[in-house]
């Protein structure tokens, strides 16, 4: 599986991309206490009063920190204040914003967010060694999924065919659906509710991370913000 390779952050060289590559923008947890007061200062009251909801500390500032990221994106995108981007939601309460196409996946310390000329999902998970696959495969893979789980490494493949299942869901904008066994995943390209779109995964560290889009360019640009 190919790795993620993120550059330096360059704003103008990201927004000078934005019209014909899909771009995936990754932030570390460590990077919260910098810019604490630059984040209070910048998200909503609703996603304060959201990460507040969040039981664990680590948990309220990954889910921060994306929305700082992605609002300071969307400002450098349309010229507006990153404080007076008002979201909207579609009715599986996927968040948009008029013009602009993103989408944003956090999972232990990190936060990766997917900005395209088309519709995108992402979804990244850490893979962790605790935790009870079984439950997951036995409701949602598909006869194929599972013949890939015999393979020597089990979670690897496990968290590649769910983050795809995920990632495809998220780019159409269906969210969670009631069979999760007829998402496909296993090819590289999948027709969904008449539109093809391209399926790929990446490992970045202990994490695993897919993202889908109709964006026929597959090469995709990675970044680090800061």
């Amino acid at each position: 599986m190919e790795a993620f390779s993120f550059r330096e952050w360059d704003t103008k060289a990201f927004l000078e991309l934005q019209k014909v590559k899909t771009q995936i923008v990754f932030i570390h947890r460590n990077r919260y206490q910098a810019l604490a007061d630059a984040i209070l200062t910048t998200v909503s009251l609703e996603e304060t009063a959201r990460a507040n909801r969040f039981f664990h500390s680590k948990d309220r500032e990954v889910y921060l920190l994306g929305k700082y990221v992605l609002r300071k994106i969307l400002a450098a995108q349309t010229g507006l204040a990153p404080q007076k981007i008002i979201f909207s939601k579609t009715h599986s309460h996927k968040p948009f914003f008029e013009g602009q196409e993103f989408n944003l996946s956090h999972s232990g310390d990190h936060v990766y967010l997917a900005f395209s000329p088309c519709s995108i999902g992402i979804d990244a998970e850490k893979n962790n060694l605790d935790f009870d696959l079984q439950p997951i495969v036995d409701a949602c893979f598909s006869e194929e999924e599972c013949a890939m789980l015999s393979t020597e490494d089990y979670r690897r493949n496990f968290y590649t065919i769910w983050t795809r299942k995920e990632a495809l869901l998220k780019a159409t904008g269906e969210g969670l659906c009631d069979d999760m066994t007829q998402v496909p995943t296993i090819k590289g390209h999948v027709y969904r509710d008449g539109q093809l779109y391209f399926l790929a995964t990446r490992r970045h560290e202990d994490y695993i991370v897919s993202y889908a889009t109709p964006h026929t360019d597959l090469e995709v640009v990675g970044w680090e913000f800061a």
